[in-house]
């Protein structure tokens, strides 16, 4: 993969607007070919002790699988593959790199840290303890990296998204999916987890059991931006993008990222840290079969913008109403209304 040269600065309203706003609708430069980019499937299916809705009865034949834990898959395939595309078959590469903070240090939120209880020990502090983590080297954790601009519809490997709620923390703060998938929550410790997903109304609040016996699925039932909760622990919070195609990673503490399956050419990388709304955006060449140079995003936090948007402690920025970026590199649209 050639990369361009240097580090990249953010333009955090129009990527972090296109991100949230816009990436959830189409990846690659079909806008301007009429071709579309999306997400396909596993056969892996939710546990039994926690089931999703059940599916249609009724046979429904694909122009190319899903990853749905949703009742309607044609729905589902409209949606991330609206012209009907086979999934791509040619040449592909991934795109890796790592992502730094610079500026300001993330402030803490000690109205966060006074809802923690002693039983959940330093993992939930440190967690929740500032507006957002950081690893040594200052590398950035739970920034959501998506690439686009590239042809063809890219199928989604899995239907589910499996999250284990341990010591209080969810394990990240950011979780990206591809519409289509649900979230299966487990405990990884002796305690009980009740995840709720704001955004969605009417779901049934199911019980991840200690040890991992049961788990509780949560599935989004539109692209877009929800929050996930847990009704015992309100202080356990992770932002949740919902995209309509499949070429998405989420940073670790380390800062890396790795996104398999990128169709061969010239591509778009956008990052994005939703809890501060920080983001950027560069270019970069996908090569076949040949190793990938890292990619390094810079993002600067400044406190002081941070107040200008109006957070508060233990609290994100408004999401930006930046205009859309076209993955076509058309001249930006306006955002749109609805999640989409």
């Amino acid at each position: 993969m050639k990369a361009l040269g240097g580090s990249v600065r953010p333009t955090a309203g129009l990527v972090a607007g296109a991100l949230v706003l816009s990436l959830a609708g189409a990846c690659s430069k079909q806008r301007d070919e009429q071709r579309p980019a999306g997400s396909v499937p596993t056969a892996a299916g939710p546990a039994p002790s926690a089931p999703l809705p059940a599916a249609s009865v009724t046979p429904v034949e694909l122009p190319a699988p899903v990853a749905s834990g949703l009742p309607d898959p044609k729905g589902v395939s409209d949606a991330v593959n609206p012209l009907g595309e086979k999934a791509y078959a040619g040449p592909t590469g991934t795109v890796r790199g790592r992502v730094v903070v610079k500026g300001d240090e993330a402030p803490p939120q000690p109205q966060m840290l006074a809802k923690i209880p002693a039983t959940c020990g330093a993992t939930a502090r440190d967690a929740y303890g500032k507006l957002f983590r950081e690893g040594p080297g200052r590398t950035l954790a739970d920034v959501l990296v998506a690439v686009t601009g590239f042809k063809g519809y890219v199928p989604e490997r899995a239907p589910t998204q499996r999250v284990v709620a341990k010591d209080c923390f969810y394990g990240t703060r950011t979780l990206g999916l591809t519409y289509g998938q649900s979230i299966e929550v487990a405990s990884g410790d002796t305690q009980t987890y009740i995840p709720e997903l704001l955004g969605e109304k009417g779901q049934p609040q199911l019980v991840a059991t200690p040890g991992g016996s049961a788990v509780a699925p949560v599935y989004p039932t539109r692209a877009g931006r929800y929050v996930l909760i847990d009704n015992l622990r309100l202080f356990m919070i992770a932002e949740v993008i919902v995209l309509k195609y499949a070429t998405h990673a989420v940073t670790g503490i380390d800062g890396r990222f790795e996104i398999p399956g990128v169709p061969v050419g010239e591509v778009d990388v956008n990052a994005l840290l939703p809890v501060a709304g920080l983001g950027a955006a560069r270019k970069v060449t996908v090569e076949a079969g040949k190793p990938t140079e890292e990619l390094a995003f810079e993002l600067t936090f400044s406190k002081a913008e941070l107040e200008k948007q109006g957070a508060t402690d233990g609290g994100a920025p408004p999401p930006p109403s930046a205009p859309s970026a076209s993955p076509s590199g058309k001249k930006p649209s306006p955002a749109p209304k609805s999640s989409h």
